[in-house]
């Protein structure tokens, strides 16, 4: 099965697309922004239609509606897109705008936890980023995509001293 969240994947146009339309949907974005987790998220109507287009392309995947949920409600959070990858950006250009220590716990999250944790970093990041990057990475959190971008991030970031 191909990645539907790859970057030029089906998944990924369609949710941008939905993104895109926040934009007009002020309210449809504040609801969903004031979500304190993806089960709310996943109560909301906008949540409910956009399934209903997903479906088809996600449908095998294990648990899939939650995932999603995660990834819509953190779409909400996001203003403006970038070029940069999500972790590229969290290492800044010369300082850090996500600090070593956060990163790290920030790899260790669990995907139950992952969208608190996300929130803050979108907050800090100036609720910008790269979409595909986001989508891609929050549904499919796991080892990889942990590896991809702990080496995206620390090249970037100045080396401390440990004790």
């Amino acid at each position: 099965m191909s990645n539907v969240f790859a970057p030029d994947g089906s998944g990924t146009g369609i949710l941008t697309t939905w993104w895109q339309s926040l934009e007009n949907d002020k309210g449809t974005r504040a609801t969903l922004r004031r979500c304190n987790g993806p089960t709310q998220v996943m109560l909301h109507p906008a949540y409910i239609r956009l399934c209903k287009r997903l479906e088809p392309f996600l449908n095998s995947d294990h648990n899939w509606e939650l995932r999603l949920a995660r990834v819509v409600g953190l779409l909400a959070h996001c203003r403006h897109t970038t070029a940069r990858d999500l972790a590229r950006a969290m290492a800044g250009d010369g300082k850090p705008v996500i600090s070593e220590l956060r990163f790290r716990r920030l790899l260790q999250e669990k995907p139950d936890d992952l969208y608190l944790a996300m929130i803050r970093i979108l907050h800090m990041l100036g609720h910008t980023a790269n979409l595909p990057d986001l989508i891609s990475s929050v549904y499919y959190w796991d080892d990889s995509v942990r590896k991809r971008w702990a080496f995206a991030y620390f090249p970037f970031v100045p080396e401390t001293k440990t004790a």
